[in-house]
């Protein structure tokens, strides 16, 4: 061992393999369901490296340049060697000696510092671990690699400290490090900004975790969305909210979810009669779908009946009696047969409503009696009035009758043509957002490969 020249680099090649596969404990996994970073591909190749030169009893060769103090160059084999032959005890009692020893050079710092990192690892000693990382990322010994995945490290040793702002603070510094961040690692982020209550940070770093699944073909996971939303209710940001929320509706459609957004709309449309009829349409007509309250339900019916659609009153109470959502009895019952009654003297007088129509010039006549047809379920000739209004023109809300033209295409499984209408919905809503919104969630509907529709 005489006149050997100790390097840095060649002991921290030794360790650096089991120090960058460090990784968050079981316990943080399960907390945030998310899986340890994997090792890079250059820790995998100095690992196989290292575990080449052992099987030779070689040992890699020192860094040319290394600047040892006399006094170190004269210590540092014996901890040396029982590094080798794995005593970390010993190692551990050495470092103090070693730590006073006069004139120490960077190099003999760094060397220190490398094998405390080493030894309180191999012993289990979390404490001393943890801070023989932290002064060698302070110090700036640790290679690019290194830093990430002690980051990582560390705020798993602080989450089992419950110190959330140390947590965050070194699994953001994690991220940082790792460009190519998985989704779950993304989204363990936005959790943990979530425990601070910080919801910019965490709705952004749920958002990026969002956007990583869906760029690798992967659907992301509901719970990102759900906490996501609850970002956005805190922050009260209704737009972040309802992209969030219909963009979680067109992964996971569900009645708790279009209730939602049935209730942003209400809220900031101040019950605008025009966007609640086809924001109730779309939700009721997606047999994924539907309504989760009474009062959602109720609404439909009500809106429907003062838009003249009794049929989508009826449809919207019946689909909520037999949720077992809408009592059964009483006056909803009452309603219900009030609707039907509606619906019968509509058929009745459709044909000649038609026939009247299509001798009209305005095309806003043609698409009532297209909502007319729609209502009672003829949606054939509800298509057939739609378009005959909207090719006369006159229209009042293009957007509401491509709307309704496409809600009809819907009922007859002609989705290439619905969505042509949606599109054509969207581009004519111009201001009105919510119209546009409703159009989005239609296509996203149009695209999906389910069952008949809820009103088929």
């Amino acid at each position: 061992m005489k006149g050997q020249n100790y390097s840095p680099r060649w002991i921290i090649a030794a360790v650096s393999a089991s120090v960058i596969a460090a990784a968050l404990p079981a316990t943080v996994q399960a907390q945030y369901q998310s899986p340890p970073a994997s090792q890079s591909d250059t820790t995998k190749a100095a690992q196989q490296e290292t575990k080449k030169k052992k099987k030779k009893g070689e040992q890699a060769a020192p860094e040319p340049g290394a600047d040892f103090s006399p006094e170190f160059r004269k210590q540092a084999p014996k901890v040396q060697k029982s590094i080798n032959e794995k005593k970390w005890a010993e190692v551990i009692a050495a470092l103090p000696a070693l730590d006073a020893l006069p004139g120490l050079t960077p190099d003999d710092l760094k060397v220190l510092a490398t094998w405390r990192l080493q030894a309180t690892q191999a012993t289990g000693d979390t404490d001393g671990f943890t801070a023989a990382i932290e002064t060698y990322l302070e110090k700036g010994y640790a290679l690019p690699e290194q830093i990430g995945p002690m980051h990582q490290q560390l705020a798993a040793y602080y989450n089992g400290k419950q110190d959330r702002a140390k947590t965050v603070t070194h699994y953001r510094q994690f991220i940082d490090m790792t460009p190519d961040a998985e989704s779950d690692e993304l989204q363990t982020l936005g959790k943990l900004y979530l425990q601070t209550q910080n919801y910019t940070e965490a709705a952004q770093w749920l958002g990026k975790a969002i956007d990583v699944a869906k760029s690798g073909g992967e659907q992301p996971d509901e719970a990102w969305f759900q906490l996501r939303d609850r970002c956005y209710v805190e922050l009260k940001d209704q737009t972040g909210r309802l992209d969030n929320l219909e963009a979680l509706v067109g992964y996971y459609p569900n009645k708790e979810y279009y209730s939602r957004i049935v209730a942003v709309y209400q809220t900031e449309t101040k019950d605008d009669r025009t966007v609640m009829l086809n924001a109730y349409r779309v939700a009721v007509a997606d047999p994924k779908g539907g309504l989760a309250t009474v009062g959602g339900y109720l609404g439909y019916a009500d809106t429907a009946l003062v838009a003249g659609s009794p049929g989508e009153a009826a449809r919207g109470l019946e689909r909520g009696m037999k949720e077992g959502i809408v009592p059964s009895a009483g006056s909803n019952q009452a309603s219900l047969q009030e609707a039907r009654t509606a619906i019968a003297l509509d058929r009745k007088s459709l044909p000649g409503e038609s026939t009247a129509a299509a001798k009209n010039p305005k095309g806003e006549i043609a698409v009532k009696v297209g909502l007319g047809y729609y209502s009672t379920g003829d949606y054939e000739k509800a298509v057939e009035m739609i378009r005959l209004g909207i090719t006369k023109g006159g229209v009042t809300r293009l957007d509401d009758a491509n709307l309704l033209l496409g809600a009809a295409l819907m009922e007859l499984g002609r989705r290439d043509e619905a969505k042509a209408a949606f599109e054509a919905a969207a581009a004519a809503a111009g201001a009105n957002a919510y119209m546009a919104r409703i159009a989005g969630l239609w296509l996203v509907r149009a695209g999906r490969q389910d069952a008949a529709p809820a009103g088929g």
